[in-house]
């Protein structure tokens, strides 16, 4: 700013002043500047990248993108942070859902073959279709009975018209005014048999038989103990068998229900709901079996262990793990009959199940029958075809108790069905003087036997254990006609062995070969 001059030629004095001031005070900011240095102003751009503040460094670094090593971590640390709830989800599923918990920790469980094809929902089905067919039936027999009501006139002279049912009782009336006999109660026999013999729907009292084991019928095996013949010649069979006493020239009929420990409330429902009579098959692959064949005979039930072994028609149809196979050696077969022996005590028998294939084969069933036999134990041929098969008449050669089925009581589980096969097994009792039923555990199954077995003693059949019914159908061979059936067998067995050879696909040298089948460890 130019100083201003006054006409005289001499400075503003004013002006001078506020310059000197000026002066002054920029002369005191240098010196107080001066005096501290921390006061100076330095431009980071200026500087050495290496002379800059950490976190200016860190700041002026360059970013690049995560590594897959910088991912892994992480996902390492969620992975250790989550994995905790996630055991306690899956330990809580049991807990929560017991099915879905049994299904999730036994999906490499032992898997059962079912007697009867198809799924549960197509089982459910035909008996639905089953019942309907008997509503229908008796909708158009009411309709039919009606009709020809309304046609003729009631008559007074026939007091069997004046309560509907009644001649489904005492049966009708031919020409000469009788009343032929149909086999079923009048209502004074029936009421007198309701008193006598109580009702269908009363509970059944417990008759418990011997606990078991009982000392010195078992001994150790390879998987743990197995029944033995006693030291003072008691077998196993005489132990755990339902005490029975025959009377001569009295028919019997004996039911034997399998697959009883593979659902609950069905077992449940055959031990307690069933007469005492009725023999129980236990299934190998049952949960707890040893609980289930305890609670049968608390209740009076006797039981037999189910043998599975091969059918024809294998492997379609599978008997189950650790099944006797025809293509394994007479000592894996003879392993795997131990294992199963040793599943649980207390049982009078082995019963088979499928087997139609491995008990037409000498070579196969000889020596199973023959560990049966120094067992002690008594062996119940499940062929269902009444006839003795070889396993059967080789138990019966051995003297050892034994016993066909005659009857698939359930084959088709429907009411109608089932109470036509009671009805012929009922018909072979009266023939032949005994007769034995397989049955399967299904609900309608149970119910039928509850009734079937309440109204039988009216029918002159008395229901029996199995047990009871040993050695009634087989008749020992001789020495002689003993080595003929075995000859026959063998020549039977060597023309399958040449017919399953030829059919059997030529293997080449670039064809691997199969590995033997071993057991299962």
């Amino acid at each position: 700013m130019p100083f201003g001059k006054k006409k005289n030629d001499s400075f503003d004095e004013d002006t001078a002043d506020d310059m000197a001031n000026d002066l002054d005070d920029g002369m005191n900011d240098a010196m107080s500047d001066a005096e501290d240095p921390a006061s100076d102003t330095v431009d980071e751009d200026d500087l050495p990248f290496h002379e800059l503040p950490i976190e200016v460094q860190f700041k002026k670094m360059p970013k690049r993108p995560l590594s897959r090593r910088s991912w892994l971590s992480k996902l390492l640390i969620i992975t250790l942070f989550v994995f905790p709830f996630i055991l306690t989800g899956i330990a809580l599923i049991p807990v929560l859902d017991p099915e879905t918990g049994w299904r999730l920790f036994h999906l490499n469980g032992p898997r059962v073959a079912v007697a009867v094809p198809g799924s549960e929902r197509e089982l459910q089905e035909e008996i639905a279709r089953g019942v309907q067919d008997v509503q229908d039936r008796d909708r158009a027999a009411q309709a039919a009975n009606q009709a020809d009501k309304e046609k003729n006139a009631q008559s007074s002279d026939d007091p069997t018209d004046q309560l509907d049912g009644v001649s489904d009782l005492i049966g009708d009336p031919d020409q000469n005014g009788a009343v032929e006999d149909s086999g079923e109660p009048t209502p004074e026999e029936l009421a007198a048999q309701i008193e006598e013999e109580g009702s269908v729907d009363d509970p059944i009292e417990p008759d418990p038989l011997r606990p078991a084991p009982i000392p010195g019928l078992d001994e150790e095996g390879s998987f743990g103990r197995i029944p033995r013949i006693g030291d003072d010649g008691t077998t196993p069979f005489d132990a755990y068998k339902r005490p029975f006493e025959t009377v001569e020239d009295q028919p019997y009929v004996a039911i034997i229900l399998t697959g009883v420990g593979l659902n609950q409330a069905r077992t449940e429902a055959a031990i307690n709901d069933l007469p005492l009579n009725i023999s129980l098959g236990i299934s190998p692959y049952a949960r707890d079996i040893s609980t289930v064949a305890r609670e049968a005979r608390e209740m009076g039930h006797e039981v037999f262990l189910q043998l599975p072994m091969e059918p024809k028609n294998f492997p379609l149809s599978d008997p189950g793990p650790r099944a006797l196979l025809t293509s394994l050696s007479e000592g894996e077969n003879l392993v795997r009959l131990e294992w199963l022996l040793a599943r649980f005590p207390g049982y009078a028998g082995l019963v088979s199940h499928e087997g139609s294939k491995f008990g037409s084969m000498d070579s196969a069933i000889r020596p199973v029958i023959e560990f049966i036999s120094r067992s002690g134990l008594m062996y119940v041929e499940g062929s269902n075809s009444g006839v003795a098969s070889y396993g059967a008449q080789l138990a019966a050669n051995a003297e050892s108790p034994n016993a066909v089925g005659n009857v698939i009581i359930d084959e088709v589980p429907s009411r109608r069905q089932i109470d036509a096969r009671l009805a012929d097994l009922v018909k072979i009792a009266k023939t032949e003087g005994a007769a034995i039923g397989f049955a399967q555990s299904y609900p309608v199954t149970i119910q039928r036997l509850k009734n079937w077995a309440f109204r039988l003693r009216r029918q002159g059949v008395v229901l029996a254990p199995v047990s009871a019914l040993a050695n009634v159908q087989v008749t020992p061979q001789s020495a002689d006609e003993a080595e003929a059936a075995r000859l026959k067998a063998q020549e039977l067995e060597n023309a399958n062995r040449v017919t399953t050879e030829e059919d059997a696909p030529e293997e080449t040298d670039d064809t691997p070969s199969e590995p033997t089948e071993t057991i299962e460890n």
